[in-house]
């Protein structure tokens, strides 16, 4: 496992194949998940259930691994418990004079810890590591009935500055 910062009582890691199914949790432990199921601790298999038929994670997971410009990070407590996670996308575009840009999705934290302080180290890492590698900006990617998270993310600096639109297919 590729330690990338110690950040005192969690660390960031690149994520392993290991790490997919505390990631899936993570990430369906949230209001905004429709598989959410309300818990103080990170929901287990069975609470979580069968995904999606046709999901195939771990295929999902190697390809992302594979791809330079995506880094999925996991967050690690003292005991290497994954405690938290967010995926970086750096793209470039003609847009803008070419300049890159890094997107974060899936960013959480488990239920039960001091959420708010390891997120925001967690995103100022995540800043200075877009910055090191080229990125002029940042984006965040949240839906918009996560309102509870998004007044954290103007504390850390963020703007809304673009609407997105979606088209499910």
């Amino acid at each position: 496992m590729e330690i990338l910062a110690d950040l005192g009582d969690v660390s960031l890691a690149r994520a392993t194949r290991d790490h997919v199914g505390t990631i899936e949790r993570l990430l369906a432990d949230d209001p905004t998940s429709p598989r959410h199921v309300a818990t103080n601790t990170l929901i287990s298999d069975d609470l979580l259930g069968v995904g999606p038929a046709d999901a195939d994670l771990e295929a999902v997971f190697e390809q992302i691994d594979a791809d330079p410009n995506q880094e999925l990070i996991v967050v690690l407590d003292e005991g290497d418990r994954v405690i938290g996670t967010l995926q970086l996308t750096f793209v470039r575009t003609l847009a803008r004079g070419g300049v890159a840009r890094a997107v974060v999705s899936g960013a959480r934290i488990r239920a039960g810890h001091d959420s708010l302080g390891i997120a925001k180290r967690m995103f100022a890492w995540a800043i200075d590591h877009a910055r090191s590698r080229g990125a002029r900006v940042l984006i965040v990617m949240s839906e918009k009935n996560r309102a509870h998270i998004h007044g954290f993310y103007t504390t850390m600096g963020f703007r809304p500055s673009h609407d997105g639109l979606t088209l499910p297919l």
